[in-house]
């Protein structure tokens, strides 16, 4: 769109603000009287103002004040989701006038109803479209460090009962308000506790030193196609999937040295399956919060800038029919203010601080910023979504409606092989889709699609469904398109660039023109262990090809049952079984190894995640020597500087059964590390950050520091002494300035406009006949997120970029840097061994089809 109709819509909007200003007035004087008389306000509740300097209300008792509001109105309606990872309880508060909460479970029908046309006829859609309320979502907080919209979340509350103001009431009667306090309880009290340890002392903007979420850390927000953390299940499951949001208020905090706050359009590119409606829909309410806020006297609200749309792991409503208005605040200090002077303030993408322009049109000059001003700007955005889906309710119903019928007319499908290399990639990925709404069927008879044979009990995705738009956005290959920004250089992506599930978990998948031809039913997907073969045989073989064996092997392992593998290719019954694979018992008590492994108790993951696992009863050993394995003694670095990679490698190993030690640097310079361990894990970290970690003028002394001198020196022992030691991506560096291995980084001192792949999926070649890649194929997608790749003099490389085609999903810039190189390094030190991982492998529990080298570094020969 041009910038003068642009211009000329933004005009048109300010000249309708009046209307539409009433909810922006002192809330006493929009109450009837005595209607507000019985309910506590929160300043009186919590004893003092929210977001006041220094003072920060913990989730209990914000979850306390809800409770209260609960007992005294009947406008506003308490639920317990569940429980957090860490056990404390998520509550969720549904806001609307006493008939409509009187009538929830009607109202969540009609919403139900709505979300597939299929069904309907067009005079049933519109009595229901008639009758049926907006239905907003609220989620505050999910970044806990980013508390303003968790404690607004009372303000708001209160004001959304007691309003008695023509716009109040049209809220109320017209939209069904869940207001999520805090996404992530954990986190918040985290970080509340450690905020008022340090009040007043040196420490007090000290950062926490520990991730905010156990597992995920600031990555909480990128779970939403993966839905590995409980907070996203319970989430998805109890709210979007139950009530199908129209409009989703995303509320977070950016820095402080740019716009005070964001909102909507975004930043191209925006993912090509969110309709185009969907789009200009979220454009809209972006524009008109950012003119409802300018016309309060609120300045530096900014649009289009900073933030795209391109994941879906960030935005779930995308493919579920609704709008994900991101809102994004400058952040205080927690809830010391901070000032910013004019010469302070930055230009950031789509727009300059310093400069008013079509979507900055009324700059912040700089100053004191205080959690208050977060506190005000936040439900000031909040209640302008409200009251635009009070007012457009029939717009707003209709216009979503319209997004899933016209979804259900897609043409195209996809094709799932139910044969594939890794059956748990398999299992993971049609969970996840089935997790998303999106409907599977299984062929009851071969059939033909796109001139290839396929066979019965295949799996078959339509797109034309309600929601195969986030089937597609998963199943297809990214192309991410080249954005130039200032001075003609390309525009850095926000995030990773690709999200290609089937390459993510190593499935075969094939897009087809149409739905094929052939009888079909609703697909049952299971997991669990099955017994093939000799069902009476005492040894069994395990496929290491399947990741879910490494599951199955630690818990074997655990038991006491024999594990061993073999090194060589060997056939048993009427198929190949590859090098690498693994032999479970063959020693004494068979009955009770059968009758464990009839159990799909072995499977079990503390995070609930599913397994598929076959064992297969051998009638006779293979003629290959056996090489019994055990478990190694893990040790994982764990810096007082938070790392999500930290966090995420600890999640992956919980799932699969790895035992490991979380080492601090107290830990690592206090122990005997090679007597105690057998392998240590350095995750994803800046070396300079590795090494010298938080300064003792910024922390707290038992907080401050890194590996130093002393630590890399200990790691350099272990290694020599028979370690191994393993260092993912950016850690690769503090091995290779202090090591002195003959391995050098190619991409060491390359400008980023060279060479430039930001989460893309890479093509590497396997050296198969080594142990790393056993259960590998021979060609595997890596997620590669400049990293480095290697030039090796001495040691071998296990994984390879190939010398042409390397892309396989997202975007690379400069890929004749990385032709020929390696992305996995078994470099020789001493007795023992360095891992140079050049990418994640457990990338945000995410790239499950490259956890086996990870894995297989963890199991070692006895």
């Amino acid at each position: 769109m041009s910038l003068p109709k642009l211009l000329r819509r933004y005009i048109l909007l300010l000249l309708a603000l009046p209307a539409l200003l009433p909810l922006a007035g002192p809330a006493n004087a929009r109450l009837a009287e005595g209607a507000a008389n019985h309910i506590t306000p929160p300043e009186s509740y919590f004893g003092f103002r929210l977001g006041s300097d220094h003072k920060l209300a913990d989730y209990h008792q914000i979850i306390a004040y809800f409770k209260q509001l609960d007992a005294a109105s009947d406008r506003l309606q308490m639920q317990n989701l569940g429980q957090t990872t860490e056990g404390n309880d998520l509550y969720v508060a549904f806001i609307s006038a006493p008939e409509n909460l009187a009538q929830l479970e009607r109202w969540q029908r009609v919403q139900a109803r709505l979300a597939d046309p299929r069904p309907l006829a067009e005079r049933e859609a519109a009595e229901l479209l008639a009758q049926a309320r907006s239905v907003v979502l609220i989620n505050c907080s999910i970044h806990a460090t980013e508390v303003g919209a968790t404690q607004m979340s009372p303000e708001l509350a209160y004001d959304l009962v007691t309003d008695e103001s023509p716009a109040g009431r049209a809220i109320r009667q017209n939209v069904i308000t869940i207001v999520l306090p805090c996404h992530n309880p954990d986190g918040q009290l985290l970080v509340v506790e450690w905020y008022r340890k340090y009040l007043g002392t040196p420490f007090e903007r000290a950062e926490l030193p520990r991730l905010y979420h156990k597992y995920a850390g600031h990555d909480n927000n990128r779970d939403w196609f993966m839905f590995t953390q409980k907070e996203t299940r319970l989430t998805v499951a109890k709210l979007y999937n139950l009530w199908h949001p129209h409009l989703t208020l995303d509320m977070h905090q950016m820095g402080g040295t740019g716009a005070r706050m964001f909102v909507p359009p975004y930043l191209d590119p925006i993912e090509p399956n969110v309709d185009p409606v969907q789009v200009a829909l979220v454009n809209q309410l972006g524009l008109h919060v950012q003119g409802v806020l300018t016309a309060q006297g609120k300045t530096g609200v900014v649009s289009n800038a900073i933030f795209d749309a391109w994941s879906p792991a960030r935005a779930y409503p995308h493919y579920h029919a609704g709008v994900r208005l991101l809102i994004e605040t400058a952040s205080a200090a927690l809830a010391s203010p901070v000032t910013i002077k004019p010469g302070e303030l930055r230009a950031g993408l789509g727009y300059d601080a310093r400069q008013r322009s079509w979507n900055f049109p009324a700059p912040w000059p700089g100053g004191l910023w205080r959690l208050r001003d977060i506190v005000e700007y936040d439900l000031a955005a909040a209640k302008a979504a409200l009251q635009h889906a009070a007012q457009q309710r029939e717009f707003w119903l209709r216009s979503l409606f319209e997004v899933r019928r016209r979804a259900c007319q897609s043409a195209g499908a996809y094709v799932i092989p139910r044969r594939q290399f890794d059956p748990q990639g398999l299992l993971d990925l049609l969970g996840i889709l089935q997790t998303g709404l999106v409907e599977i069927h299984q062929a009851q008879e071969d059939f033909r699609a796109a001139g290839a044979p396929f066979t019965q009990g295949d799996f078959l995705v339509a797109l034309g469904q309600p929601f195969g738009s986030f089937a597609k956005a998963l199943l297809a290959t990214q192309e991410y398109p080249q954005i130039l920004g200032r001075e003609g250089k390309p525009q850095a992506p926000y995030d990773v660039t690709a999200h290609t599930l089937p390459l993510f978990l190593g499935v075969e998948v094939f897009a087809v023109e149409q739905m094929p031809d052939c009888r079909r039913r609703p697909a049952e997907v299971t997991g669990g262990v099955r017994v093939t073969g000799e069902a009476e045989a005492g040894l069994f073989a395990l496929d290491r090809r399947n990741t879910a064996s490494y599951r199955a092997v630690n818990a074997l392992l655990k038991q006491g049952v024999p594990v061993a593998t073999v090194a060589q290719e060997f056939v048993a019954g009427d198929r190949a079984w590859p090098a690498g694979t693994f032999l479970v018992g063959g020693g004494e008590n068979a009955r009770a190894i059968r009758d464990l492994l009839r159990n799909d108790a072995l499977l079990a993951s503390p995070h609930g995640s599913p397994s598929t696992v076959e064992l297969y009863g051998l009638t006779q050993p293979p003629a290959l020597p056996r090489r019994p394995l055990a478990a190694s003694r893990v040790g994982l670095y764990q810096s007082w500087v938070a790392n999500m990679d930290e966090g995420w490698t600890r999640w992956v190993l919980e799932d699969y059964g790895f035992a490991y030690t979380a080492l601090s640097n107290a830990d690592l310079l206090a122990r005997d590390l090679r007597n105690s361990f057998e392998v240590i894990i350095l995750p994803d970290q800046k070396a300079s950050t590795l090494e010298a970690g938080h300064s003792p003028t910024q922390m707290p002394a038992e907080y401050a520091g890194g590996l130093g001198e002393l630590g890399i020196r200990k790691l350099r022992q272990f290694v020599d002494g028979g370690g191994t030691l393993i260092t993912l991506e950016s850690a690769c560096e503090l091995v290779l300035n202090h090591f002195w291995l003959q391995v050098a980084d190619v991409t060491a001192g390359l400008e980023r406009g060279k060479l430039n792949a930001p989460g893309s999926l890479l093509r590497v070649i396997a050296d198969s006949d080594h142990p790393l890649a056993y259960g590998a194929p021979r060609e595997v997608a890596v997620l590669f997120s400049n990293g480095p790749a290697f030039r090796v003099q001495k040691g071998r490389a296990v994984l390879t970029f190939p010398p042409h085609g390397l892309l396989l999903s997202g975007w690379l810039q400069g890929e004749e840097y990385l032709r020929e190189q390696a992305a996995l390094v078994e470099a020789p030190l001493g007795e023992g061994r360095v891992l140079l991982f050049g990418f994640r492998p457990q990338f945000r529990a995410q790239m499950r089809a490259t956890y086996r080298f990870l894995f297989n570094a963890l199991l070692r020969e006895r």
